[in-house]
């Protein structure tokens, strides 16, 4: 080759390599160079080439790490070739090692020889790799994930003609071979593997319903696509199947199926089944959309919703109901694509098929459309001032009856062919022939015509007709208005979901007359009249509106009956808010009864950082009898003698203090028809960098209410007391202290809680972790009852991950002759435990001596009925694992759980008397060889029995969520059970 060479040598070339390699990987990546010796930059044949040379040269391109001794870049083609011996990890983490590899920038596509790849936990090798569009190509590649396991040989691997990686998310192979610890056992033509979501699962196990049964779930892989299928067999009941099918076409399909045998009956019952023909759950989903159609199905049945982790179900609930199947079939013209031409399709065939009516559930309120074929015109003709659209639908229709119908309501559920017609016109006018002049026009129609005759004989129909007018013409400040509005529904319909409410005819006639000569001066009437009943109705209204400065602001406006020539309400509204002050009244009286009436007023004055504020109100039903009315005593409260009924709103005033970092408040009611004061509360806010501290308390007055008008019912009154709180924050740390204090009350004497006083004092360190002491002070008896002193905490370190450790103590107590035995007395109460801990740790080597550890949910509680120092005991999978480490690391885990609930039965343990309770464990031993697992349960108390097998390690483990299968250990973190 021909050409002009640069070339640098040296560490001191790198800031020369970093200007240089950014520039050229510009518009396609940033590049820092990390290590180099040297650069030489040519020119071959018309190309720019920059060379680099090291032992090794290190690169971070965005993320990705590259070494390779040589590095030669491309800047013509885009192109970087690495050679010698390449590492490369992207940026999903996985890393590729290679003799060579030449890379794309432009589309990050590569082609390599000689290729190891690390993606998650597995391990996938070829001669030949290309990458595009993300995805990884191997030729004649090999894969295991035994690689990291340290085995002297995997203990299974694959060998296949083709190897597709979709990085985290699954691998296809195609003409594979099986081997197990190097020898070939088995070909099969294609193998799928997941590395999300679900994994491949393999389960045998027993109970005393189903007998022995076995759980297959396999990935497949085809031209059509891909995804799972289910094998179910149970010894007492038979053969199930399923599948769960994501389609690669250009539709989005995906297929979920699964039919299980019917469940075996009891010993001896004679009760049929509701699912006598077996168990069958699917969900079918299809959608294509097209520039010209679109095409959708959903058909969805769900016998097992509602059962709590069912047996045999691999899927989530999608919302699928027992014995009843759904479906919604519909192709139409898509509606949203823009410049698409009218008119539009759409064909529906939407409904559902009960296979058991002997269940007598309620037919679906929506209807079944069987089918229904619509044509639509949404944007139909428009034209300036004037549009016009509209729609036309025909189906056949199945929905429950129109109870008001006197013809359907003896069909509660019926069918029949129905047709809609609808169209919308609008008309404006744009033109007019003098200034001032407006004119509007609507006018919508819907009528439904029905296969179906009424009582007379005739076809039934339901019209619903609107039309609304409005004229209007404008001369200055002076604006008259016209409007017209009818609205007409008739006939009748047999279906429930059409039923609009009963026939009416309401036609109105409104005028409008507007004066505004000035933006500070407004005035407007409105009259209406009814002219399918030839009255004035509703009621005329006047309005007059005062702005004559920005901080002033009156209206008042009143009703008059035109029909009657009475007057109606009268309102009048005033606000004044020259600041810092601000007033609002509010005043209204029915000016033609004259007996009742209501005044409310609010003052605020804000002169910052301050801000006080008074407000109450005022209600009447008549003048002269505020003067006579007598008043009402109470002889057991002589100060409660006042008017029958309150007149005044409750007075309130509040002041607050609000400077920088401090915020301080009290806040005032009183009933100003008794004279009594109801509450007086106070609060402190006060804060600097992390140091808050918080005070709020209320003193509830004694307060009598009284009745409200027209009523007999005598309020209950409010006894003296003080509640509230103080709390200190300093970081971390928190300590709160609450009080809730009835005082004396003799005026109360069946107040039962008078004298006392709740009190609780908090430490609280974080969100986790908190210490409280709390009991109730009968401070006239001088005892404390219920005294507690409650721990509560949660650790989550790696070698102990504890949710919950809850612990309540009770205080000894003064003697009290109320108080049964021995209640009085020290004792524990509460513990609580859930979550787990490491005694001793896993082994990490084979000398390691064994692991202990403790995981579930441990509940001890006091019961009082049974004697002191009796506790009842519950337990959630509650018990140790043991580890062990052996060769090849190899790990086996044993676990003694206990449970005292299980799927069918229970049991009651008590401490610390057993009372012949002997506790049934569950024995689950685990052999965990990295990369592949084995697991047996043996559950005595559900008398059951389960082998469970996974592969894949932690990329493509195999959860098995009823025993809480996984990897790393299978003692720590279980995960719960199913997602039902």
């Amino acid at each position: 080759m021909s050409g002009r060479r640069l070339e640098v040598q040296g560490f001191g070339v790198l800031r020369v390599l970093l200007i240089v390699l950014l520039c050229s990987f510009g518009q396609a990546a940033t590049l820092k160079i990390l290590e180099a010796e040297r650069l030489e930059l040519r020119n071959e044949n018309g190309e720019e080439l920059i060379i680099l040379i090291g032992n090794p040269v290190k690169l971070d391109r965005d993320g990705e790490l590259i070494e390779a001794p040589r590095v030669i870049y491309n800047r013509t083609r885009k192109r970087l070739m690495l050679s010698g011996g390449v590492h490369y990890r992207d940026k999903q983490g996985q890393i590729i090692q290679a003799d060579d590899l030449d890379l794309d920038t432009s589309d990050e596509s590569f082609e390599a020889i000689s290729v190891k790849i690390e993606s998650g936990d597995f391990y996938l090798t070829g001669p030949i790799c290309e990458r595009a569009a993300g995805q990884i190509l191997l030729q004649k590649g090999y894969l295991t994930p035994c690689q990291r396991c340290a085995q002297d040989k995997p203990d299974y691997a694959f060998e296949a003609n083709e190897v597709v990686l979709y990085p985290g998310d699954r691998i296809i192979a195609r003409g594979v071979w099986v081997l197990l610890r190097g020898e070939k056992v088995l070909y099969l033509p294609a193998m799928l593997l997941y590395l999300s979501e679900r994994r491949p699962k393999l389960e045998i196990g027993s109970s005393d319903t189903d007998g022995v049964y076995v759980f297959a779930d396999l990935p497949y892989v085809s031209d059509f696509g891909l995804g799972y299928t289910f094998l179910r067999y149970f010894e007492n009941r038979g053969w199930g199947i399923g599948f769960d099918h994501f389609g690669v076409g250009a539709a989005k399909e995906r297929y979920q199926f699964l039919y299980l045998p019917p469940i075996a009956l009891p010993q001896g019952s004679t009760t049929p089944s509701a699912t006598s023909d077996g168990i069958w759950v699917y969900n079918l989903q299809y959608r294509l959309d097209n520039p010209d159609w679109r095409y959708s199905a959903s058909i969805k049945r769900d016998d097992l919703s509602g059962v709590t982790n069912p047996l045999g179900d691999p899927f989530s609930s999608f919302g699928g109901q027992p014995d009843y199947t759904e479906f919604r079939l519909e192709a139409a013209t898509p509606t949203n694509t823009p410049g698409a031409a009218e008119p539009f399709y759409r064909f529906t065939l939407d409904g559902y098929i009960d296979h058991n009516p002997s269940l007598g559930r309620s037919p679906r309120a929506t209807p079944q459309r069987l089918p229904e074929v619509e044509v639509s015109f949404p944007k139909g003709y428009q034209s300036p001032g004037f549009s016009i659209n509209g729609s036309l639908q025909l189906g056949f229709y199945e929905a429950p009856s129109n109870p008001f119908n006197r013809t359907a309501r003896n069909i509660p559920y019926l069918a029949a062919g129905r047709l809609q017609l609808i169209h919308n016109e609008t008309y404006t006018l744009t033109a007019p022939p003098w200034p001032g002049l407006g004119f509007n026009l609507s006018n919508n129609f819907r009528g439904i015509y029905y296969t179906t005759r009424n009582s007379q004989g005739e076809l039934e129909r339901l019209i619903n007709w609107q039309t609304n007018a409005t004229l209007s013409q404008t001369l200055g400040a002076v604006r008259f208005g016209l409007n017209f509005q009818r609205n007409d529904i008739e006939g009748g319909t047999p279906f429930a979901f059409d039923f609009p409410g009963r026939t009416t005819r309401t036609t109105y006639l409104t005028g409008t007359f507007d004066y505004t000569p000035d933006p500070a001066f407004a005035f407007s009437a409105k009259a209406s009249r009814d002219l399918e009943n030839r009255v004035f109705y509703p009621l005329a209204t006047f309005t007059l509106r005062n702005q004559l400065w920005s901080w002033f602001s009156l209206s008042n406006s009143v009703s008059r009956d035109i029909q009657n020539g009475k007057w109606g309400l009268l309102t009048t509204n005033l606000s004044l808010t020259p600041q810092p002050f601000s007033f609002a009244l509010s005043y209204t009286r029915n000016l033609e009864l004259g007996l009742s009436g209501a005044l409310s007023t609010r003052l605020t004055y804000s002169p910052l950082p301050w801000l006080l504020s008074a407000s109450t109100g005022y209600r009447w039903t008549d003048v002269q009898e505020q003067e006579t009315r007598p008043l009402v005593c109470d002889p057991t409260a002589p100060f409660n003698c006042v008017l029958q009924y309150n007149r005044y709103d409750p007075l309130q005033l509040s002041a607050s203090y609000n400077p920088e970092n401090l915020s301080a408040g009290l806040q005032h009611r009183r009933d100003l028809n008794t004279g009594q004061a109801i509450s007086t509360a106070g609060n402190l806010l006060w804060r600097e960098g992390d140091t808050t501290f918080t005070l709020s308390q209320t003193l509830s007055h004694l307060y009598f209410p009284l009745p409200q008008p027209g009523t007999t019912y005598i309020p209950t009154p409010t006894p003296f007391g003080l509640s509230g709180s103080a709390q200190l924050t300093l970081g971390l740390h928190t300590l709160r202290f609450s009080d809730n204090v009835v005082f004396g009350n003799p005026e109360l004497p069946t107040l039962t809680t008078a004298g006392t006083a709740n009190l609780a004092l908090v430490y609280q360190y974080g969100t986790d972790t908190s210490l409280s002491l709390q009991g109730t002070w009968y401070y006239l008896q001088g005892l404390v009852k219920n005294p507690f002193l409650t721990f509560q905490t949660a650790i989550r370190e790696p070698e102990v991950f504890i949710n919950q450790i809850y612990l309540q103590y009770h205080l000894p107590e003064a003697d009290d002759p109320t108080t049964p035995n021995n209640e009085n007395l020290a004792y524990l109460q509460t513990l609580r435990f859930q979550g787990e801990a490491e005694i001793f740790p896993a082994p990490l080597r084979k000398t390691d001596p064994p692991g202990l550890a403790f995981q579930g949910s441990l509940v001890a509680e006091r019961q009082t009925a049974l004697g002191s120092g009796r506790f009842l005991l519950t337990f959630q999978n509650f018990g140790p694992t043991f580890s062990f480490m052996g060769e090849e690391n190899t790990r086996l885990f044993l676990s003694i759980l206990y449970n005292t609930s299980g799927t069918n039965t229970s049991q009651v343990f008590y401490l610390p008397n057993l009372e012949q309770t002997i506790l049934k464990p569950k024995m689950v031993v685990t052999i965990d060889r990295c990369c592949w697992a084995l697991q047996a349960s043996l559950d005595a108390l559900n008398n059951e029995f389960k082998v469970s097998f996974i592969v894949g390690g932690s990329a493509t483990d195999l959860l098995f969520n009823q025993n809480g299968f996984s990897f790393n250990p299978p003692s720590l973190n279980p995960t719960p059970g199913g997602t039902r």
